[in-house]
Formats: C-alpha cells, sequence, structure tokens
C-alpha cells in the first residue's frame, strides 16, 4: 500500500504550531537577511529532516503584515537547519528531488527510512570489530629487554653485560676493574717472593695497569716481608735466594706470608685489609692486621684530608670518641675473669690514624676504622668501630653514579640509569644473585647470576665509551682467560628460556713469581 506525502505547506504549519519559539541565540533578527528560498507543494517535508542535526523549524522573525501573502507563504515554506546554535539556511528541493525520495521509499514514511550513511557505518564498524578480533588471537609476542651496556663488579669478578636487538650476552672475567677521570684500570695483586732456602718469606703487592697503555703501576708495597728478608740476611750470611720455581725447606727457619685482599672501590680510592702471620725460630710467634686507602690518582697512600676534604677535623675528633666508646664498651662486657682476659688483650691493640676503609652508610660516603692489634694469638686481628659519615666531598658526586641503592635487608641492590634500571636479588644462601634489567614500566627480565655480593657498575652507554677504551676492555677480557681456566662468558636469547645463564666464579689474578720478582 503507497502512503501519499502531505503537501509541504500543510506539514510546515503543523510544525510552525507545536515548535516552541527559538531562543534569542537561534532567532533570526531580519528575514530579509536570510536566503529564502520557496519549496513548491507538494513537497515531502521529510526530505528536508535527514539533514537536520537537531530540529527543523520554520523562521520567526520581525513583523509581517497580512496584506504580504506572498511573503507568509514564503516564510511558511522556508526551513532552517539548527546546528550548534547556529541558524543555517535549508538546501534548495525542487520536484525532481522530492520525486526521487517518494519513489525509493514507495512503502514507507520518510522518518522511517534509515539515513543513506547507515550502511557505510554498520561496515566500518564490522570491520574494526574483525580486524580486533584477529588482533586478539594472535598471540603476544615476548617484550625485549630494553638496550643497556654496562660493566659490573662482583664477588672478586667482573661482567660485562650487553642487551641488544631482543639478545643478552654476559662475559665474565677474573678482573678487579677501577674508572679513574674516564680512564679504566686493572687492579690486581701479585706475589713479592723473598725466600732462601730456610726461610719462606712471600709478601703482596698492589698494582694499577692502565688498559688502553697496557702500563702497570706498583701503587702499594707491603714492608713487613722485605724488612724481614734484611733481617734474615744479616742474620744468615751464609744461605742463599732461591727462585720462584726453585723447592725450598720443608721445615724452614723463618715462614712470614702476608695476604692482601680488595675492599673496594669508591671512585678513585681503592680500600685494602692486610694480615700478617710471622714464625721465627728465634722468636714466638706474631700476626698484625691493618687497613688503608690508596689513591689511584697519584697512586700513593690516601690521606685523610685527601678523602673527608673540610671534614679531616670532625672525623678526627669523632675517631677518638668513638675508639674511647668501643673499649669501654669491650671491657665492661662478660664476667669479671673475662673483663680481666679482655683488658690484657686491649693493651695489644692501637688506634692507628691510617687504618681506615671506605663505606658507605645510608647511600653516603663514611670511614671506617679499626684499631690494629699484634700479637701472638687473637690480638693480631682487627677491632672494628663503627663507621663515620663524610659529607659529600668533591669526588663523591662521580663515584656515586657506580654505587647501588640496597635495600634495609640487603637482599637486593638498584642502580638507577635513565631509561632502565639494573637490580641484583641475592639468593636465598647469599652467596650469588641474579642480574635484572628492568624497563621504565617496571618489566623485569633476568639475564645472568653472579657471584654475591655484586658491588658496582661502570656504565659503557650512556655516556658512550669511545672506541680506545672498548677495545682495550675487549683485550683485558680476552687476556683474563690466561688467569683462570674456569672463566667463561654465557649469552641467550631473553624470552626463549626461563633458565638464566649462570657463570663460572672467577678466582682472584695474581701474576707468576717470574713477573712479580721483576717488578713489572
Amino acid at each position: 500500500m503507497r502512503v501519499a506525502a502531505p503537501d509541504c505547506a500543510d506539514v510546515a504549519g503543523e510544525l510552525a504550531e507545536s515548535t516552541e519559539p527559538a531562543d534569542e541565540s537561534t532567532r533570526v533578527a531580519d528575514p530579509d537577511s536570510v536566503a529564502e528560498l520557496p519549496i513548491d507543494p507538494p513537497c515531502d517535508v521529510a526530505d528536508l529532516l535527514p539533514l537536520s542535526e537537531t530540529a527543523v523549524q520554520p523562521v520567526s522573525s520581525a513583523k509581517t503584515t497580512s496584506d504580504d501573502p506572498s511573503r507568509e507563504e514564503r516564510r511558511a515554506y522556508t526551513m532552517i537547519l539548527v546546528r550548534s546554535g547556529e541558524t543555517i539556511p535549508s538546501l534548495p528541493r525542487c520536484r525532481s528531488f522530492c520525486a526521487d525520495r517518494r519513489r525509493r521509499s514507495a512503502l514507507y514514511w520518510s522518518v522511517m527510512r534509515i539515513p543513506t550513511f547507515a550502511p557505510l557505518l554498520g561496515i566500518t564498524l564490522l570491520s574494526a570489530l574483525g580486524v580486533q578480533a584477529c588482533r586478539k588471537a594472535e598471540p603476544d609476542r615476548p617484550a625485549s629487554p630494553p638496550a643497556a651496556e654496562f660493566v659490573l663488579s662482583a664477588g672478586d669478578s667482573t661482567f660485562w653485560v650487553t642487551s641488544t636487538g631482543g639478545s643478552a650476552r654476559v662475559r665474565g672475567a677474573p678482573l678487579e676493574l677501577a674508572r679513574v677521570d674516564g680512564r679504566f684500570y686493572e687492579i690486581y695483586v701479585a706475589d713479592d717472593d723473598r725466600s732462601y732456602e730456610d726461610a719462606e718469606l712471600v709478601g703482596e703487592r698492589i698494582y694499577r695497569r692502565d688498559l688502553v697503555s697496557g702500563d702497570s703501576l706498583l701503587i702499594f708495597e707491603d714492608t713487613i716481608v722485605p724488612h724481614l728478608a734484611r733481617l734474615y740476611a744479616r742474620l744468615h750470611p751464609d744461605d742463599q735466594r732461591i727462585g720462584p720455581e726453585d723447592d725450598g725447606n720443608d721445615d724452614p727457619l723463618w715462614r712470614a706470608n702476608t695476604t692482601i685482599e680488595i675492599a673496594d672501590v669508591h671512585g678513585p680510592f681503592l680500600s685494602y685489609t692486610l694480615h700478617a702471620d710471622v714464625e721465627r725460630d728465634d722468636a714466638p710467634l706474631w700476626h698484625t692486621s691493618r687497613r688503608g686507602v690508596i689513591d689511584l690518582t697519584s697512586g700513593r697512600e690516601a690521606t685523610l684530608s685527601r678523602i673527608a676534604g673540610r671534614d679531616e677535623a670532625s672525623i678526627t675528633r669523632r675517631r677518638s670518641v668513638v675508639a674511647a666508646s668501643m673499649l669501654d664498651s669491650v671491657r665492661s662486657g662478660g664476667d669479671r675473669i673475662d673483663r680481666a682476659r679482655t683488658a690484657q688483650l686491649l693493651d695489644a691493640y692501637r688506634l692507628d690514624p691510617r687504618s681506615f676503609v671506605l663505606t658507605t652508610v645510608d647511600g653516603q660516603p663514611a670511614v671506617a676504622y679499626a684499631l690494629s692489634g699484634q700479637g701472638a694469638g687473637e690480638e693480631g686481628h682487627l677491632l672494628a668501630l663503627p663507621p663515620i659519615p663524610l659529607g659529600e666531598p668533591d669526588w663523591w658526586t662521580a663515584a656515586a653514579s657506580s654505587l647501588p641503592v640496597s635495600s634495609a635487608d640487603g637482599t637486593r641492590d638498584v642502580w638507577r640509569h635513565g631509561r632502565y634500571d639494573v637490580v641484583t636479588r641475592n639468593d636465598s644462601g647469599g652467596r650469588s644473585a641474579r642480574i635484572v634489567l628492568r624497563d621504565s614500566t617496571s618489566r623485569e627480565w633476568v639475564v645472568g647470576h653472579v657471584p654475591a655480593p655484586a658491588r658496582r657498575i661502570f656504565w659503557l652507554d650512556d655516556p658512550p665509551v669511545d672506541s680506545t677504551a672498548r677495545r682495550a676492555l675487549t683485550r683485558a677480557f680476552d687476556e683474563s682467560v690466561l688467569y683462570d681456566e674456569s672463566v667463561r662468558s654465557a649469552s641467550r636469547r631473553v624470552g626463549d628460556a626461563h633458565t638464566p645463564a649462570t657463570l663460572a666464579t672467577a678466582r682472584r689474578r695474581r701474576l707468576p713469581r717470574t713477573l712479580a720478582s721483576h717488578g713489572t
């Protein structure tokens, strides 16, 4: 059944009666200012509705007289489109256009028709949903770890970590590295053998080797063994020196050995501890221990004024107070017999102003003194004093970037570096730690295991090291295979396996005695 379309004039009249007058913002002040386009009836007023976003209204405006019917008629047939509060004249309608619209909608009233853009919109929505469904069906690709490159000192070894292209490579070597004024140095301990046929006299030295030039510099020499060697030669002029490869007496008259341990490196300062054991046929057993700090810049022993700067006087006063407090605490402990034994033991200890190492307290630098003892028993060991915090000396800013922020329980260390963080987490036994890369969204990738504790990082990516330093580092890692057979490198594709690469622990490098005896 075909429903005849009403005249435009009738519909326009009904709309004019049922529609509220427009507000001042949409009312036309002068109908002459609006382009009036007469619509010849009969015309389907619904042809105008799809063009309206809010409403279709007749123009109501200035006063008109009844003796101007043509103007009234034009006003009735002049429609406007209200869009965003503006008054816009309707588009012209012609008979052919209206007729064409009526032919396409023989059975439906105009307002029942779906707008012509609806099919296109539906196709677009269905396409978008299909694409989204396909995306959800695809498996999530594993994210790649952030690009990173750094050298990590952990235990008694150094690990070169590189992350690029979704792959992480960790290479370990038995190296102790320091970085001073942008230059890399290898720190190593070598034997100083001064033995005789009837005397085993072996001390140790600390060397600093420039990785670029390859030159080594002696920065610390134990004085105990050289002094005993001179004394033994004077007392036993007939005994002969032996080489490192020669066999001495299994039961020598004298035996003296010193052991040096590298405690840590803070910027240009190297901290160490020394322990000596001396046995003589003409004297009782004797032990001693001490601490010390070496200035890697000059290759000499570091003074408190060089380290503390303007805080030197304050550190000196607090050092005396801390030492006195420690001695009083030890003396007052235990029962009467223990106190008497302790008092006798403490008589062997003395406060050496040079016997200290550098450490950190709550992420800030501090000096840790120890009372040095010497004697036949326990008095030959150190009596450590509580650390004394420093201010922020000039060298600390550069050194702090290589040091971690540790958790309260000491099981986790974090280094923050631009777009990524490096995290090391100790295992339950505290013997090894996992290396973790963490990006800016806190996503983490385990790239390897290292011996605990992890101590410092030297960044190679920001600021980037030059080609000369990179070649020197590569050469040092390559040559380190001659130091120890347990060194190896490990590489794995992050995301391909859940088991991280585990690296062998490398031992401290010691020069062969043939080289050490020549002072290389």
